[in-house]
């Protein structure tokens, strides 16, 4: 089980895209379980067909739940990761105590099924996941045939906590989404180069109890 946290606020549509490049990356076989708390949605908005197409996702292969509280998402989360037969499960929460947290650890261990959790960037304390990761988007690398295509996407994970490796903890990795193989791939140039700052680009206000699209890049 591992935990993806906005690296700031206005980082989620990073987030988002990150956790599907993750899920598309692992390749598993079946059905994959996406959970996601009312309240995020109406914040962040909500993943699309489209976007999940251009993921090089199948809209098919994914099964939408959306709770209406904390408790219910933890209660979904918590059957869909002792479900064998899913292929992965990811949710979308405001938070999570510990307890809370080692519950669902041990329901993934039992099943094998991987378990990914996205969280606003207040998340902060313990956690008994294998591993805390704050995201966010960074500047492509330019196209080596084109120089005016876009590039391919790319964020930068910092590995904030880690049980297997607790060594690793605090280190910067610079990833970027290969659509040929697909995976994903560690960007060394990135390392040492300082991107320029980049004007966030934030979807349209909500309003009232509409709920918009998230962008994913």
């Amino acid at each position: 089980m591992h935990e993806l946290v906005e690296a700031g606020f206005g980082d989620f549509p990073a987030l988002t895209g990150f956790a599907l490049a993750a899920l598309r990356d692992a390749g598993r076989p079946g059905v994959s379980l996406w959970v996601r708390q009312r309240t995020l949605s109406l914040e962040h908005g909500r993943v699309c067909g489209q976007g999940l197409v251009a993921a090089g996702l199948d809209p098919g292969r994914l099964l939408l739940v959306e709770a209406r509280d904390r408790m219910e998402a933890l209660r979904a989360v918590e059957e869909g990761a002792r479900d064998k037969a899913l292929a992965a499960v990811v949710a979308e929460l405001d938070d999570m105590d510990f307890t809370a947290a080692r519950r669902l650890v041990l329901a993934s261990q039992d099943s094998g099924v991987p378990l990914v959790l996205m969280f606003p960037h207040k998340r902060s304390g313990a956690t008994a996941a294998h591993g805390r990761w704050r995201v966010s988007a960074q500047p492509s690398m330019p196209d080596p045939h084109d120089q005016r295509a876009p590039g391919r996407p790319a964020w930068r994970a910092v590995l904030e906590k880690s049980r297997l490796r607790p060594g690793e903890a605090g280190r910067d990795f610079y990833l970027e989404l290969h659509d040929e193989t697909p995976c994903l791939r560690l960007v060394s140039g990135l390392a040492t180069a300082t991107p320029r700052p980049q004007p966030r680009r934030l979807g349209p206000a909500l309003a009232g109890s509409s709920v918009g699209w998230r962008r994913t890049g």
